[in-house]
């Protein structure tokens, strides 16, 4: 008995500190990362909203159409008798509209910034989508880890019980206990159905993010635990002014609004519309010609012109202060991420080198004395349920360090050197 007692706890004691092997693929991260974003819906509607955005540019910059038109002028008796007007009554014409100097390459600036908007929400909805995959990832790990610490338990629980009910015959412990464990088992059981539930929902959610079927197969995820993080703050603020794609996208509102109040501006200047006129189009030679030169006279300036500017005036301080808000934002939102990435690290440290060594030993400790009929058997689970709990902690002391990475890395816009 005594041997047996020694073997059951031995192997609880490895089970925890290798947890369960299940037979599934190891699922890594950078390949699912991969897939997102070849695969992922919300990402490829964003890069087609780029591209029509590109093709938008050429046409800015491009003339309006030219008008042509037939003219038979004098016709005699009914509108219809066009054959009885006189060749040189019979006209061709070609007219076009030319902006003043500036207004058409004012425009291809425009669209040329807000195609460069369209590409900063493309690379915005790729930074989002990876952040999801990213947090669903550390889900499905921890919800593994999760079912690796209590099915350890609960094999744990199942020897026990056995050599409680043989220390119950002979008077050693109470019924009571007996129960306590049984509840205790129970409640695991319990708790372990609940937890492949939830994984088949997170699992669902990662096909979705990657476009497969919602019931695909999906493997375990696994962390390293090597995670050194040394950047300052300074550093951090730098790598989020230059990529962070929200920010960029605030810069090139800005410089999009300064283009519109150029050509606000220039609104005031006339347009030219040209047009000529070729007479006896049926004679077989070339007749006289008629040239038309016009200009639009912006003649409502006070109630059109002038407003078009003080708008794009406006729009251009709205921009301006928009940016200013969201780098605000920005610079807050790195600092607190930060923040918690290093409070995570300790947290990892402190399980890692301190209370997981100590529950350890503490176990050890229940194990001799309940061995050499001193100990208690509920001290020996009472422990065993710490070291449980403590690994768990740990565990989401890690999950919480690579989440609030991920948001840190959406937010400064790249990946972190660490």
């Amino acid at each position: 008995m005594l041997k047996r007692i020694i073997a059951i706890i031995l192997v609880n004691i490895f089970i925890l500190n290798c947890g369960f092997s299940f037979s599934q693929e190891i699922l890594l991260l950078d390949p699912l990362l991969k897939e997102a974003l070849e695969n992922n819906p919300d990402i490829l509607a964003a890069k087609k909203r780029w591209e029509a955005s590109k093709a938008r540019i050429p046409q800015a910059k491009s003339l309006e159409d030219p008008s042509l038109g037939f003219t038979f002028e004098r016709t005699p008796g009914s509108p219809f008798q066009l054959s009885k007007t006189s060749s040189e009554d019979r006209m061709f014409s070609i007219n076009q509209v030319i902006p003043s100097f500036g207004k058409l390459s004012l425009k291809g600036k425009i669209a040329l910034v807000e195609s460069q908007m369209f590409a900063g929400e493309y690379r915005n909805k790729e930074l989002q989508i990876i952040d999801e995959v990213k947090q669903v990832y550390y889900d499905l790990f921890m919800n593994y880890k999760k079912t690796e610490l209590n099915q350890a338990s609960l094999l744990f629980l199942n020897e026990v019980v056995e050599i409680a009910q043989v220390k119950y015959t002979i008077g050693k412990i109470q019924l009571e206990d007996i129960f306590k464990i049984n509840l205790e088992s129970a409640k695991l059981n319990n708790d372990i159905v609940n937890l492949r539930q939830e994984r088949e929902a997170v699992e669902t959610k990662l096909n979705l993010l990657l476009n497969r079927k919602s019931d695909a197969p999906v493997g375990i995820p696994e962390l390293k635990e090597d995670f050194p993080f040394n950047k300052d703050l300074d550093s951090l603020y730098r790598l989020a002014l230059e990529n962070q794609p929200e920010l960029l996208i605030f810069s090139y509102a800005i410089e999009k609004n300064k283009y519109a109040k150029s050509l606000a501006k220039r609104s005031f200047l006339p347009d030219i519309m040209t047009g000529i006129v070729m007479r006896g189009i049926t004679t077989g030679t070339i007749g006289p010609w008629d040239l038309m030169l016009a200009f639009s006279v912006p003649l409502w300036f006070w109630t059109k012109q002038r407003y078009e500017v003080k708008e794009a005036i406006a729009n251009l301080e709205e921009a301006q202060s928009a940016y200013l808000a969201m780098e605000n934002r920005a610079m807050a939102e790195v600092k607190e991420l930060a923040t918690k990435v290093k409070i995570a690290q300790n947290k990892i440290n402190l399980y890692k080198n301190a209370q997981i060594p100590l529950v350890e030993s503490s176990i050890e400790a229940s194990r001799s004395a309940y061995l050499s009929g001193k100990g208690d058997i509920m001290m020996l689970l009472d422990n065993e349920r710490m070291l449980i709990e403590t690994k768990m902690n740990y565990y989401a002391a890690l999950v919480e360090y690579y989440m609030n990475f991920a948001d840190l890395e959406r937010t400064v816009g790249i990946k972190i050197e660490k």
